[in-house]
């Protein structure tokens, strides 16, 4: 875990304009809807804020933290909270007076989301390559239109293979969930959680070598996705307790920001600048385990290689101050 860490560390202005892109790109896409949903998205936040969904949701963790849960409260309040989410959905006005437009709407702009999301990956990817092989690195831009063609390869095979796998992590979450309630009553929270966690990790696992395939091998880009799903399989359990943990950080700091602060936009800040930099920092993971499985010497800070620039730059600086 420490060389990953350096390794994110001395490229810190590459974490940093990656996640002005995310940001900017959120703001972006949350602005599409707005404009496209109008009415609609107020009246859906102001539903939210009639059911009370994020103090029911407040409550129920720190009840559960403090050790003060009652299931009978627990299930009275979970019921009230539907029975009325129920009602307000069926008085919801479409913009466009038709519900099945509305949900394509949605569905079309969270792919797109997911697409745009991965431009930036492989310009990062290739950023830490170029620092780990030679311990240089050429500005962000320069990557970003240098490798257009493979960055939307990239992001088309990504959104097309992971994203049926996060549905399939959602839907079997909830139907565990659904399937057992009776049975376990809120207990079953507690087992869909761990199990969640444990599928999007392996999700996250079995691709990490994808994009390092992408920027480290100079072939097409769908060879490279077989490259790196095959090359994973003898690193598979040193990836996923490694990615497991950074998922659990994760949901920790997002629980934490639910339980303990109050104001919605600082809720949406932490919810979005840790988890960025902490799949930043997952990026940094695969891209060493990559390195390392296939045997390739690397730089995971910084070194000063005697006739490059910047050590002639260090000892002319030494020579100034003498």
């Amino acid at each position: 875990m420490f060389k990953p860490l350096s390794l994110a560390a001395f490229n810190w202005k590459v974490l940093l304009k990656s996640i002005l892109y995310q940001i900017l790109l959120l703001a972006l896409v949350l602005a599409l809807g707005f404009t496209i949903f109008g009415k609609l998205v107020d009246d859906l936040i102001q539903l939210i804020n009639d059911t009370h969904i994020s103090d029911f949701a407040s409550d129920t963790i720190s009840s559960i933290v403090n050790g003060e849960f009652d299931s009978a409260t627990f299930t009275g309040n979970l019921n009230e909270v539907i029975s009325n989410l129920q009602k307000g959905i069926s008085s919801l006005r479409h913009p466009f007076g038709v519900v099945e437009l509305t949900y394509i709407l949605v569905v079309l702009i969270v792919l797109l989301y997911r697409l745009l999301i991965s431009l930036t990956d492989v310009s990062v990817a290739c950023q830490l390559e170029e620092f780990m092989t030679s311990n240089a690195s050429r500005p962000f831009t320069w990557f970003f239109f240098k490798k257009q063609g493979r960055t939307w390869k990239f992001a088309l095979l990504q959104t097309a293979f992971t994203l049926p796998l996060d549905i399939l992590v959602v839907t079997g979450s909830v139907g565990f969930y659904l399937l057992f309630l009776i049975a376990f009553n809120w207990w079953t929270i507690i087992p869909v959680a761990v199990i969640a966690l444990l599928m999007y990790a392996v999700r996250l696992t079995f691709f990490a070598f994808c994009l390092p395939a992408v920027a480290c091998e100079d072939i097409p880009v769908r060879e490279a996705f077989k490259r790196g799903l095959s090359l994973i399989i003898s690193r598979f359990w040193r990836v996923f307790w490694k990615t497991l943990i950074v998922v659990c950080v994760m949901v920790v700091v997002s629980v934490l920001a639910i339980v303990f602060i109050d104001n919605t936009w600082v809720i949406s800040i932490v919810f979005t600048v840790p988890n960025f930099m902490l799949f930043f920092y997952l990026k940094c993971i695969n891209i060493v385990e990559y390195f390392q499985a296939d045997n390739r010497p690397f730089f995971h800070k910084r070194v000063d290689i005697e006739g490059t620039d910047r050590y002639n730059r260090r000892l002319a600086r030494k020579a100034r101050r003498s």
